[in-house]
């Protein structure tokens, strides 16, 4: 007789994107890039009720989602300000970074991230500060 046992093993997955936007200064148009780098991990949990049981159902838990977004904001070959942020991610969520007059914002559904090109500083409205974690860091 030969059983199998499910694990509690998780999932992964990477991805890269690359962006480059602009902002008004001076008259001018300065351009500047952003790489956004992200992790998922899904996480997977195995049916308590079902725990002596030889065959369990798997239970879907939301995925926790790390995001690396590296700032270039003067065009040469090294990023100048770098950010992780993590939230959990709905099954239906959807991920977008978009430019603002100032610099850019990441968007989760109507949840918003704000980042000052010009100042170097991002801003988290008070409504959605539980929802998104934040660390910045100036070299990697």
């Amino acid at each position: 007789m030969m059983g199998y046992g499910q694990n509690q093993d998780t999932g992964h997955m990477n991805a890269t994107i690359h962006k480059t936007f602009s902002i008004e200064k001076n008259g001018t148009e300065i351009p500047y890039n952003l790489k956004v780098m992200e992790h998922r991990n899904y996480p997977m949990v195995l049916n308590e009720k079902e725990k002596s049981h030889v065959n369990q159902n798997r239970k879907a838990k939301p995925a926790v989602v790390t995001k690396l977004i590296a700032v270039d904001k003067d065009n040469d070959q090294n990023y100048d300000h770098y950010m992780v942020l993590k939230y959990r991610r709905s099954v239906t969520d959807s991920f977008k970074v978009v430019p603002t007059k100032e610099g850019f914002a990441v968007r989760v559904d109507d949840k918003t991230m704000q980042y000052f090109i010009t100042k170097g500083i991002y801003f988290i409205d008070n409504s959605d500060k539980d929802f998104f974690s934040v660390e910045e860091f100036r070299e990697i």
